[in-house]
């Protein structure tokens, strides 16, 4: 039996990040409203934004594990591991800047290049805590009335689950949401001077040096969690829910 509270906490956990989102968005439209028109389209950029990359990230970085030998030693897993947050920033500084460029092709404004990164985040969110979590609710419900037998891995990592742990992905998400939003910021500011180069190595550099820092933290930190070094994510069961939840279809 998955307890209630634990099931509300699916439902509620990413319902804070999405409200995060919009008091965001809302401060934004409030104090340009007079001025700008194309916020939601800006939004929108940045939310295709981050599927595209996600997807063609997800799938290179499944094509590029399968290449690794099994049984490779943990030096050899841990320069793997660092290689993906590489190619995740990359991905992740060019889909920043499309939304930007597509969103200030008429006129510049910082305002919309502000919702992009809003966007981008609320792509980050609907994948990583909505879809996610909310499956593993209507999962539970599924388990307690009996309709799913208890064997699955995927039965066994949503009652491994913890609040903490969900309690605990939900910050590291609206951390991320706060790191994404000062780099298409600052790409924002250089992409308006015209510095181009700029944009790109400055968002990179200060975007790698998060994830770097979330992959160390992840290497020093015991067994128990297993984190997701692109989103941040944190999550105290054996399997993820995510790549299991299939199993209940």
């Amino acid at each position: 039996m998955i307890p209630t509270i634990k099931i509300i906490c699916m439902i509620v956990c990413p319902l804070i990040a999405l409200v995060v989102l919009g008091i965001a968005y809302y401060k934004i439209h409030k104090r340009s409203s007079k001025l700008e028109t194309g916020l939601p389209g800006a939004l929108g950029y940045g939310f295709l934004g981050y599927l595209w990359q996600y997807l063609i990230f997800s799938f290179l970085a499944v094509c590029l594990m399968t290449l690794v030998p099994k049984g490779v030693s943990g030096i050899a897993k841990v320069g793997v591991s660092f290689g993906l947050t590489f190619l995740g920033t990359a991905f992740t500084i060019a889909a920043l800047y499309w939304g930007i460029y597509l969103t200030n092709e008429k006129k510049r404004s910082i305002y919309r290049s502000a919702v992009v990164g809003i966007g981008f985040s609320l792509g980050k969110v609907a994948i990583d805590l909505v879809m996610t979590y909310f499956y593993s609710a209507y999962a539970s419900i599924r388990i307690n009335s009996g309709q799913v037998g208890t064997e699955t891995d995927y039965v066994k990592s949503v009652q491994s689950t913890t609040i903490f742990s969900m309690l605990e992905g939900t910050y590291k998400c609206i951390l991320m949401f706060i790191v994404i939003m000062a780099v298409t910021l600052i790409m924002a500011k250089y992409y308006e001077e015209r510095k181009v180069h700029h944009a790109w190595i400055t968002g990179a550099i200060i975007y790698e040096i998060t994830m770097l820092m979330n992959q160390l933290t992840n290497l020093i930190q015991s067994g128990t969690f297993q984190k997701d070094y692109r989103t941040g994510c944190t999550y105290d069961y054996g399997s993820d829910l995510w790549y299991h939840r299939m199993a209940l279809v």
